[in-house]
């Protein structure tokens, strides 16, 4: 009669992946800040999204083929401007390798820290870089929603980039 509790069993090792980071190895932030929408560039996404829908709804709704079916077009642009009002939103990440910058809706762009040939702060608004959002210039990039301090880059490649944050100082300090 064989005990149960003598028979020897056997594990199979675990495999770990080499290659792969883990979570505790992948780059640490630094620094990480978002600012969102103002609150009037929100109330007027709102209501450009609804009136969008309600454009569209009404077009669609409309009996008959009237030439009023061409009215949908700009609802639906009343749609995605209110919807892209409404998502606004800008980043900045400061990691060990790089700086990312975030413009919601849009893919994020990464500085790589090594290319950065100077940061300073500075002060923005609408009418420094022609307007509020994403602003491409030449050789100047800004990511503005409202007026204030922030922080401009320069790369090796004397491109400028300005984004602006809610705690300048920090972000400074985490580039330095």
């Amino acid at each position: 009669m064989t005990d149960t509790m003598s028979v020897p069993t056997y594990r199979l090792a675990t495999a770990t992946r080499t290659g792969a980071p883990t979570r505790a190895s992948r780059p640490v932030s630094a620094h990480t800040d978002h600012e969102g929408a103002p609150t009037w560039m929100r109330a007027v996404g709102g209501v450009l999204l609804v009136a969008g829908f309600g454009l569209v709804a009404a077009v669609l709704g409309w009996p008959g083929d009237a030439p009023e079916a061409a009215l949908v077009v700009p609802g639906v642009v009343a749609v995605a401007v209110g919807l892209l009002l409404l998502l606004a939103r800008t980043g900045f990440t400061v990691t060990e390798t790089h700086v990312v910058l975030h413009f919601r809706p849009l893919p994020a762009r990464r500085i790589a820290r090594r290319r950065i040939v100077d940061v300073r702060l500075a002060e923005a608004d609408a009418t420094t870089y022609g307007g509020i959002g994403l602003r491409l210039g030449r050789g100047v990039r800004a990511l503005i929603l409202t007026p204030g301090r922030g922080i401009e880059i320069t790369d090796d490649r004397g491109r400028v980039t300005f984004v602006r944050v809610r705690r300048p100082e920090a972000a400074f300090r985490a580039l330095r």
